[in-house]
């Protein structure tokens, strides 16, 4: 069953709301906090791990490893010594990059509903 996620446009709570299949989503919900009908659907996150390492093409890891080392932001992460590879440390980079492009879009999409 698809799981759809709606925010309150008052307290900025999330509720969540299963939907039967074949079923289509509704507008908007109550808010689960407040109990405001104020809410709007929410574009979901994708979650999910991986289980075995990621191949990368020698042309990606010959560019992206140095330029990140080299970068005055990430050289100290890099340097840190030998906690995880260089590539699990790309990786972790990537996702904190993408945790701020979610930080960004949710206050750019508040400030539009404004």
């Amino acid at each position: 069953m698809p799981l759809y996620e709606y925010g309150c446009m008052g307290c900025g709570h999330v509720s969540e709301v299963l939907v039967q299949p074949g079923q289509p989503p509704p507008e908007a919900v109550a808010c689960r906090a407040c109990g405001s009908e104020e809410t709007v659907r929410l574009v979901s996150r994708v979650n999910f791990r991986m289980y075995r390492k990621p191949k990368y093409s020698e042309a990606f890891l010959d560019k992206a490893l140095p330029f990140l080392k080299a970068q005055k932001e990430t050289a100290p992460y890099f340097a840190e010594g030998p906690k995880a590879s260089d590539e699990a440390k790309a990786f972790e980079i990537s996702e904190r990059i993408g945790e701020r492009i979610d930080r960004m879009l949710d206050r750019h999409f508040r400030q539009m509903q404004r």
